[in-house]
């Protein structure tokens, strides 16, 4: 039951370079929105981008580190994992939530 709650990590990090998509989603999305967003709205995003891209930045380096070991174990996912899916809900929260800017 709970590796339907991870498999979206294990994509990530089976793949090279895989852990960049999510990053690259919430940039395309963050643009699509970005003039309607109040100001407290783009700094969160942007946060939240930031730390993606550092961790797909990092994910892609431990994937070759993992070619260079026996049985590599990955404790860090069990307290990086929770951290990105808070920060994607965040995301998507101040996505839809955050008071817009008034246009006059």
């Amino acid at each position: 039951m709970l590796e339907i709650l991870f498999y979206p990590i294990v994509v990530m990090i089976s793949i090279p370079g895989g852990a960049l998509i999510p990053p690259a989603v919430f940039t395309v999305l963050y643009f699509m929105r970005r003039t309607k967003i109040a100001r407290f709205g783009r700094i969160i995003l942007i946060s939240v981008i930031i730390f993606w891209t550092v961790y797909g930045v990092y994910e892609t380096y431990m994937y070759y580190w993992m070619k260079t070991v026996i049985a590599p174990i990955r404790v860090d996912l069990l307290i990086i994992t929770p951290i990105l899916y808070l920060l994607a809900i965040v995301f998507i929260i101040v996505l839809i939530k955050i008071p817009r800017v008034k246009n006059y």
